[in-house]
């Protein structure tokens, strides 16, 4: 095979190559990348051999819109945030897949929006492109036309002349609760990590049954007050009602990332956090006073809060609630380690 020096004039050959399955080094705003068209299998297996790549290992996706992430990845409200804030840019985020039917077979997609206006014109005429590093795995990454002719001279189609950035894309796992930092780049994670808290009102999802009825409508009138988003999934009046038919939506949209947490009601919360622990990702703390409030955040990471509404008084459920929204996890080791526990036994038993 002949590798090509194309110029960045040169678009409709590189568009061409591209759509017809070959492998294409483009200079980013980053360093170098391998460009391969997502979706097609033979230019992903040739881009695998090419990279010495194991096939386990995700390749960085990238994309030319925002609007176009949600047909790749599941995202929360977290993620959304992210998004909004942070692309495009040097930045690439993790996110569980969602379209399982885009060639590499990972349960996770790896997304990057670049800040490169020449690159998204190439991606708006492609479609949605993998584009790893310019490098042999565990090489240093290529900056230079020069020094991506020295790789892979022969084993590609093109190479693109022009100038890379020279900094790799921060890289952040967003699949689960916590964020995680995977490789560091211009933007460190604290500053991320902050970004989520001013990108919007926390949205809160509220149910109750019958028993938990009265409790629910001043909680709602104070958390709007309070400043935060809620929505309110019922019940709507004090006719008797079985809690599962509210509560289990609630929790459903804290699991979906709809909602940034939930708190929910029943007579005296146990049958409201009995379901609610039924949803996948859910850890739904029974509380009845503040000091609980406050550990079951600190250590649990707790996103549902159940309350009973005839065992605990209004004055005492609106402390519990505003101490339980405002206490943060404290990221200790020892408690992350038990949740990715309790996480690892949720998977075991969806089996």
């Amino acid at each position: 095979m002949k590798t090509l020096i194309l110029k960045k004039e040169d678009v409709k050959e590189i568009v061409s190559i591209l759509n017809q399955g070959g492998i294409v080094a483009l200079p980013t705003d980053t360093v170098y990348g391998l460009a391969v068209k997502v979706g097609h299998l033979e230019a992903i297996s040739k881009l695998v051999k090419v990279k010495n790549r194991p096939e386990s290992k995700p390749f960085i996706l990238m994309v030319s819109a925002k609007n176009q992430i949600s047909e790749y990845a599941s995202l929360k409200r977290r993620d959304q945030k992210l998004i909004k804030h942070w692309m495009p840019g040097a930045m690439t985020f993790i996110f569980n897949r969602k379209n399982m039917d885009i060639g590499d077979g990972n349960a996770t997609v790896a997304i990057r929006m670049p800040d490169d206006p020449w690159l998204i014109n190439i991606i708006r005429k492609t479609g949605p492109l993998y584009v790893p590093g310019a490098n042999v795995s565990g090489e240093k990454v290529a900056l230079t036309t020069e020094e991506v002719m020295n790789m892979f001279d022969g084993k590609i189609d093109a190479i693109v002349d022009g100038v890379s950035g020279e900094i790799k894309s921060t890289i952040i796992d967003a699949t689960g609760g916590k964020l995680i930092l995977i490789r560091e780049g211009s933007i460190g994670i604290k500053e991320v990590e902050t970004s989520i808290s001013e990108g919007g009102k926390m949205k809160i999802a509220l149910a109750a049954d019958h028993g938990g009825f009265t409790h629910k409508e001043l909680l709602k009138e104070k958390l709007i007050e309070w400043g935060y988003e809620v929505e309110d999934f019922g019940t709507k009046g004090e006719d008797s009602v079985d809690y599962s038919d509210f509560v289990y939506p609630a929790a459903k949209a804290v699991s979906e990332g709809r909602a940034d947490k939930g708190i929910i009601f029943c007579g005296t919360g146990i049958g409201a956090s009995i379901t609610a622990n039924k949803v996948n990702g859910i850890r739904c703390a029974l509380v009845n006073d503040v000091t609980v409030a406050e550990v079951t955040r600190l250590h649990n990471d707790s996103n549902v809060l159940a309350m009973g509404g005839r065992v605990i008084s209004e004055e005492t459920m609106l402390k519990i609630a505003s101490v339980w929204l405002k206490t943060p996890f404290s990221e200790d080791a020892r408690h992350q380690r038990r949740i990715q526990k309790i996480a690892d036994i949720e998977k075991a038993e969806d089996k």
